[in-house]
């Protein structure tokens, strides 16, 4: 009988065993700490997906920038902003931009300005263009 003590309990003898298993006690402890965790890595999921969606966005206004660039980096220098300053908007795939070119001491400077949707700031983009004639 070295397993099973005997104990008095109120004038009755009682068989104690070992405890097998879990009380519901644990168990609620046990699934209140499971659906914490889950609800956390839902919310984890979420805001991913949300950065994931702008991020995207925000490689598309950085294309639509480039390409705006690019166009005027190919225009002669003479045409550009020949008599102050010259401005311009554009959408592009959810992407508006606005762009002021001003001229400088053999150079142009061109300033964009991208907003999308789900930013509140929008994103300034600056470049200088040397003028080579």
């Amino acid at each position: 009988m070295t397993l099973r003590r005997l104990r008095m309990t109120s004038g009755r003898r009682r068989l104690t065993r070992p405890r097998h298993g879990m009380t519901i006690v644990e168990l609620m402890v046990a699934i209140l700490l499971l659906s914490v965790g889950l609800l956390g890595m839902a919310g984890f999921s979420f805001t991913m997906t949300k950065q994931f969606q702008s991020s995207g966005l925000q490689g598309t206004a950085a294309l639509v920038v480039q390409s705006r660039l690019d166009s005027v980096a190919s225009i002669h220098c003479s045409n550009l902003a020949p008599s102050g300053p010259q401005t311009g908007t554009a959408v592009t795939m959810g992407v508006r931009e606005s762009w002021v070119i001003t001229d400088g001491n053999d150079i142009k400077t061109v300033v964009d300005t991208v907003t999308f949707a789900g930013r509140k700031n929008p994103l300034v983009y600056q470049s200088i263009i040397p003028c080579r004639d």
